[in-house]
């Protein structure tokens, strides 16, 4: 995994395994879930683009490494709870995440793709999910995103047809949010620059009631939402939203 920062707010995350087009072994999930947590604590990124070196996004687990560990019930537990760690982070995340995809975001690398809060594609992009065609099921958790993004009848066709969507009609479907031929890192960056200034503890917030939402199980984490919602109710962030307004300037956030 690479990290490059920007500018002083917006960093890069770089799936950096070209030659398996970035399907990630365990150690790269682990690494990948060690970066996001890191910066979540580090509380400096107010967006982060997740990407791939070489032309792809992510083609879902690296099929040799995963198969050793699946030989193994203890070691096949292990590398469940990585890749689960992995998605978490993206997912919990209190910044705006956006993956950028200018390749393959195949099964794993769509649920990745799908943990983020925003995707951007290009003229290559191409997203699949091919459990129906291995002969798995893809989980509980990742079949809910997927349909939150496009709808029951579209799940069900990518589902049960395990074939590629391509760009255009990946963003015709809600599975991509914006399109450029140009570079998708930029293009990203670009796409959420408007939520750069925004106040961080609001956004961190949306994202748990959003996330809940999405997965069918709002009631699950209903007093993790109300808790932070008090939280921003005594906030500094609160306080200075109301002097910006006030004064008629832009505010300052803090995340405090």
């Amino acid at each position: 995994m690479l990290l490059d920062w920007v500018d002083a707010t917006a960093a890069v995350v770089t799936i950096n395994r070209p030659a398996k087009r970035n399907a990630c072994n365990q150690a790269a999930w682990r690494g990948l879930g060690s970066i996001f947590d890191e910066l979540g604590r580090e509380g400096r990124a107010r967006i982060v683009v997740l990407t791939g070196a070489g032309g792809h996004f992510c083609a879902g687990d690296d099929i040799i490494d995963a198969g050793r560990a699946r030989a193994d019930p203890a070691a096949a537990a292990l590398y469940a709870a990585d890749l689960q760690a992995a998605f978490d982070a993206v997912v919990k995340a209190p910044f705006p995440v956006v993956a950028a995809i200018p390749g393959y975001a195949i099964g794993g690398g769509l649920s990745l793709a799908m943990c983020c809060d925003f995707r951007v594609g290009g003229p290559a992009s191409s997203l699949g999910v091919p459990a129906a065609k291995l002969g798995f099921t893809y989980p509980l958790a990742q079949c809910a995103r997927l349909m939150s993004l496009v709808g029951l009848s579209w799940a069900r066709r990518i589902m049960f047809s395990g074939e590629r969507i391509d760009a255009v009609t990946a963003q015709r479907i809600g599975l991509l949010d914006a399109l450029s031929e140009g570079d998708l890192v930029e293009a990203a960056i670009a796409f959420a620059a408007g939520m750069r200034d925004s106040a961080p503890l609001t956004i961190a917030a949306s994202k748990r009631i959003f996330n809940a939402l999405a997965t069918g199980e709002p009631e699950r984490h209903a007093a993790e939402i109300e808790a932070f919602t008090r939280r921003i109710e005594n906030s500094e962030d609160l306080r200075e939203g109301a002097r910006a307004f006030a004064e008629k300037r832009r505010p300052r956030f803090t995340g405090r």
